[in-house]
């Protein structure tokens, strides 16, 4: 129909006008960067020269002045040169939802089957398409290099990525027992298997997971076939909720039907190593794991299995994750911030300041000392109150000095989080470090920004303050976001003002704006403004 060819020819223009976005700066041959302040995966900074050839890092070397004969020479003189962010766990397209009315009256029950599966079951690929960029769009902004990315039309997702020149690996989502992705399922499976084989895409920093969605939703045959494909795909990782609600968590006590009928009263965690999943031999991201206990993490491997905490979203919509008894039972663990619908925000280093110290300062604030204190008579004596303020505060230094939250005090703990950790979960691509092998993703600070400013503890100053208007350049799989750094340090705008006067955002944003009022009005939402 007229109609359709229409929609195909806009889409093909806009697709055109994103690629300027990212082939102008993907330089020809080698680049060589050069700064004299650069981040080593040991903590250390120091001055180095890093080359770069396609999407990965060919060389470290510390040297004191750029180095001579180089194919392509960038000199970022005293800019911070660090890994760029990884998101560990995200819902791209979700930014659509931010906002929505009825959203923030869902946050009170079941968020995702009360709102987000109804507007999920209306998305077109397109429709992802168009939501996934401007949450990549976003998450370049905040400094995010990669993402591990779950949701439905996982093609569409890739070719976003691709659009914009965000890295990430993308698990199309899988459900078979209930969810808008039942309909779904075997295109998902294709999907993750074409991602996973595409050589381009991976040129790009763009790859494959495997994304069961959680217990409640993936039944058991389904399981044992995702570990199947993962397996014949070169070993995925496996990227999953788990324990993300009270409702996943009693269907996997009452579930049965599983392996020798034998599963009910088992967690969802247990659940998982009942069906072999745990013991797969296969890198696992398991997300949120509010309600997982104990027992359930003495049975993670910390070779191959990764905790996932998102705290903004966790405030929102449940409860932060208990990640002071994940680290005590030995748990390895990254941040991610979920999605915009239920963050609000895809800044992943904004997480760290809620994650520092495990949490434990709320502890006091929630403590029988605290309300006994708030209960005091006004008759009280002064030895009275005195002992109870004594209390309130002894509550706060026993879970101030525990060796979690002490742990997570460190910047550089806190900031593996966010690098090193998710970095080297896939077993094709290390991220997250500037090392020799590494996905060529950085990012480059102006240490003189009143973000930073005075710059004296420049680690503490990347957990705690609001880092990303301080990035100043962004590279990602070997390309510039934006616009490449002038060698010459002659005035220019940063990545951020580039990226959005660029006509590739500006088409993207009218035809997400277009496709969002085309979504709410099928699913008869209107938005809050």
């Amino acid at each position: 129909t007229v109609c359709e060819f229409e929609g195909r020819r806009t889409r093909m223009r806009v697709a055109a006008r994103l690629l300027l976005l990212v082939l102008p700066y993907a330089a020809a041959g080698r680049t060589t960067i050069f700064s004299r302040k650069v981040l080593l995966p040991d903590s250390t900074i120091v001055p180095a020269a890093v080359t770069v050839d396609g999407s990965t890092i060919t060389a470290v070397v510390r040297c004191d002045a750029p180095p001579a004969g180089c194919e392509r020479l960038v000199d970022l003189g005293d800019q911070l040169l660090t890994p760029a962010f990884i998101n560990a766990h995200t819902h791209l397209p979700m930014a659509a939802l931010r906002g929505v009315e009825g959203c923030a009256k869902a946050m009170g029950g079941d968020v995702v089957k009360d709102l987000f599966f109804k507007v999920e079951r209306l998305m077109t690929p397109d429709d992802v398409r168009a939501f996934t960029r401007m949450g990549a769009y976003e998450s370049l902004l905040c400094g995010v290099g990669l993402v591990y990315e779950h949701y439905y039309h996982g093609r569409a997702i890739a070719d976003a990525l691709s659009d914009t020149g965000l890295a990430g690996v993308v698990a199309p989502t899988l459900q078979d027992l209930s969810g808008p992705g039942v309909p779904w399922l075997e295109q998902a499976l294709l999907d993750t298997a074409e991602i996973a084989d595409d050589e381009r895409l991976r040129k790009c920093g763009i790859f494959a997971a495997l994304g069961p969605h959680a217990t409640d939703t993936v039944s058991d045959a389904l399981w044992l076939r995702i570990i199947a494909q993962a397996h014949a795909s070169g070993g995925l990782p496996v990227h999953a909720h788990l324990g993300q609600g009270v409702g996943e968590f009693h269907a996997a006590l009452t579930r049965g039907g599983a392996v020798d009928n034998e599963a009910a009263g088992l967690t969802p965690m247990r659940l998982l190593e009942k069906l072999g999943v745990l013991d797969a031999g296969l890198p696992l991201a398991l997300v949120h794991a509010q309600y997982a206990t104990e027992a359930d993490l003495l049975l993670l491997r910390r070779t191959r299995h990764m905790l996932i905490t998102c705290p903004f979203s966790h405030v929102l919509f449940s409860f932060p994750s208990p990640v002071a008894q994940w680290l005590a039972a030995g748990a390895e663990i990254a941040c991610g911030t979920d999605a915009a619908a239920s963050n609000d925000c895809m800044n992943v280093q904004k997480e760290l300041r809620l994650l520092s110290a495990g949490y434990a300062p709320f502890a006091a604030t929630h403590s029988s000392e605290m309300q006994m204190l708030w209960s005091a008579p006004a008759t009280s004596s002064a030895s009275e109150l005195a002992a109870l303020a004594d209390g309130v505060f002894a509550v706060r230094q026993r879970t101030h000095e525990t060796p979690s939250a002490t742990r997570l005090r460190k910047p550089s703990e806190l900031l593996k989080t966010v690098w090193q950790t998710p970095g080297r979960l896939h077993p094709h691509f290390v991220a997250g470090a500037i090392k020799e092998g590494a996905l060529a993703n950085f990012l480059a600070f102006d240490l003189t920004h009143p973000n930073l400013w005075p710059a004296a503890d420049i680690m503490a100053a990347l957990v705690m303050c609001d880092a990303s208007p301080a990035i100043h350049s962004m590279m990602v799989a070997g390309k510039w976001i934006g616009r490449e750094p002038d060698a010459s340090h002659a005035p220019a705008p940063d990545f951020r003002r580039a990226l959005l006067d660029s006509d590739a955002y500006m088409a993207a944003r009218t035809e997400a704006d277009a496709r969002l009022a085309a979504l709410l009005e099928r699913a008869g939402i209107r938005l809050a403004i």
